[in-house]
């Protein structure tokens, strides 16, 4: 009885695509999230900046209302000592003409300005003007003493809560920022965990495939075997005991033995089907010894029908093969070769520690979608032949802990490239 081959399993991705997803997600909301809070807390920053110094001015303005005259320079010192703490850096008392458009005279100051008086102390709206790092008020005198000319005072107010403000906005973009990028690391790894996941699942479902398809194969060609073996002789001893003729025109038997030659060909193409599945699904280990591989590949060529050149300039004295099992791989290599078109070349040689077996051809060559699929069980291009040549070939080459591939060279064609590492 067959065996029963068990349904493909399906491979279902895992639900870390959705938590990939879902972490690209909230890393993009976080990033903007944290972009926006920066936005704000820089028109905050900015709003608390000018309000540090429209403070200052409030203070040094009402303290104006104290004094019996202008400020003195005395007045000035205890200005910046009252005020210094929370940010004011410069005062300075100051003569305008042309009703306080033109700078005259810097009386007395206190501190060291931003550049220099003559520029525009504040912005078109009135409000403080920013002069590199401070922000530069004019304090106007609410009311004017007798016989006192037009002054006024100019403070420069370096703010301190405004750039703590910034400080924190920064550190807190930074952080969201890290941790976005945290994020899209462990999505990037979930990534490449799953696509490794689901690569292995696929090689893993590919082998219980074939397993079980050499199962099956291995117990269908034991079963046809036998029967087909006595199906085969009782068809040649027919075809034996039909008389030939003594005038081939006049035959009666003619169309017997062909049918009887018909049968024992189907026969013998049955029989080949039956060794190449046992061959595919025999898996005993292979023995490797010391053999002459251009010996090997002359050998194996001899045995094909055809002409083929042979390069063994580099081919090392010796390499460690199971001699019978590489032959098998340049015969079914060169025999597929010779079908393709010739001319059919085969070099071997050793390069970086392994040795490497090529077969070229110049014929139609193998399209890019059937790269792999030609090394499949049962995969062939031809009109006879069992499709097994060069699924045995690759799984002969593995076993060496070898790999064998397809290419399609500048000249056209296909190349065959089998590399077999050092034991």
């Amino acid at each position: 009885m067959l065996p029963a081959m068990p349904p493909p399993r399906r491979v279902t991705p895992l639900a870390g695509w959705s938590v990939v997803a879902a972490f690209v997600l909230i890393g993009i909301a976080l990033v903007s999230t944290m972009w926006s809070t920066r936005s704000t807390t820089s028109d905050a920053s900015e709003a608390v900046r000018r309000g540090e110094a429209l403070q200052i001015e409030q203070n040094v303005r009402a303290d104006l209302v104290d004094l019996e005259g202008p400020p003195t320079p005395e007045d000035l010192h205890k200005f910046m000592r009252d005020y210094g703490g929370v940010g004011l850096r410069y005062v300075a008392m100051v003569e305008w003409r042309n009703r306080g458009r033109d700078l005259a005279e810097i009386v007395s100051e206190v501190g060291t300005p931003r550049g220099t008086l003559e520029d525009d102390v504040t912005a078109a709206d009135g409000r403080p003007a920013i002069v590199d790092d401070r922000l530069r008020v004019q304090v106007r005198p609410i009311r004017r003493f007798k016989g006192g000319r037009n002054w006024k005072l100019v403070v420069e107010v370096e703010p301190i809560q405004a750039p703590a403000l910034r400080d924190a906005a920064a550190r807190t973009l930074l952080i969201g920022a890290i941790a976005a990028a945290s994020l899209l690391g462990v999505a990037i790894v979930l990534v490449l965990r799953e696509a490794r996941r689901n690569a292995e699942e696929r090689t893993r479902e590919h082998e219980r495939r074939l397993a079980s398809l050499g199962e099956m194969s291995a117990v269908l060609a034991h079963e046809i075997k036998n029967p087909l073996a006595s199906l085969k002789g009782n068809a040649q001893l027919l075809a034996q005991m039909l008389p030939a003729a003594e005038r081939p025109d006049d035959d009666p038997l003619a169309k017997s033995r062909a049918k009887a030659k018909r049968v024992v060909d189907e026969a013998v193409r049955l029989e080949q089907l039956t060794n190449d599945l046992l061959q595919f699904v025999r898996t005993g280990a292979i023995s490797r010894t010391p053999a002459d591989p251009a010996a090997l590949v002359r050998e194996a060529v001899s045995i094909v029908p055809g002409e083929v050149e042979i390069d063994t300039a580099r081919a090392p004295a010796t390499w460690s093969l199971d001699a019978g099992r590489i032959r098998e791989v340049v015969v079914n290599l060169v025999d597929n070769a010779v079908a393709a078109g010739p001319p059919v070349r085969v070099a071997v040689y050793a390069e970086d520690r392994r040795l490497v077996i090529e077969v070229a051809d110049r014929g139609p060559g193998v399209p890019d979608e059937d790269r792999d699929k030609i090394f499949e069980p049962f995969h062939t291009g031809k009109t006879q032949g069992t499709g097994l040549g060069l699924a045995i070939t690759r799984r002969v080459i593995e076993q060496h802990g070898g790999t064998i591939a397809v290419h399609r060279p500048p000249e056209g064609g296909a190349r065959f490239r089998a590399e077999i590492p050092e034991t």
